[in-house]
């Protein structure tokens, strides 16, 4: 589905009298495809008001870094990726996800991993693929199953 229909979709679920209310700003960000961080939520909230459709679209437009992509993703692994063969040491995968950025409790690491974790490493590029899935105008939700 393109991110131009999924917004038409999500503005005619959101709206109220033709505008989204700021509570549900954020909603209709992720409806877009985007996935800011609670630090970029709070920021665009600061600003935010209730917005019309043409709003929305400037809104998105304005926040859509394009560094969601799966391949930006998958670069962002490599950093961690040793012996560059596609595999990321659990270990420090749970370093990361539990100690930087938006931090993962253990338990919510375990089930973020569950599937994917190998003989102690994690397939980076099947496990961005599967995650980013929904967030991708090309993702196949069926493949969420």
């Amino acid at each position: 589905m393109s991110r131009s229909t999924l917004m038409k979709e999500a503005f005619g679920l959101l709206q109220r009298d033709g505008k989204i209310p700021k509570t549900s700003v954020p909603t209709a960000l992720r409806a877009a495809g985007l996935n800011p961080s609670e630090e970029k939520i709070k920021e665009i909230m600061a600003t935010a008001t209730d917005i019309d459709m043409a709003g929305y679209e400037a809104l998105v437009a304005k926040h859509d870094d394009k560094m969601d992509t799966a391949e930006a993703v998958k670069e962002a692994f490599r950093v961690f990726d040793k012996d560059l063969d596609g595999t990321v040491s659990v270990a420090e995968f749970r370093h990361i996800m539990t100690t930087m950025g938006e931090k993962y409790h253990e338990e919510e690491f375990r089930d973020l991993i569950q599937g994917f974790e190998e003989n102690g490493v994690i397939h980076y590029e099947k496990f961005v693929d599967k995650m980013l899935a929904p967030f991708t105008e090309h993702g196949n939700p069926e493949d969420m199953r």
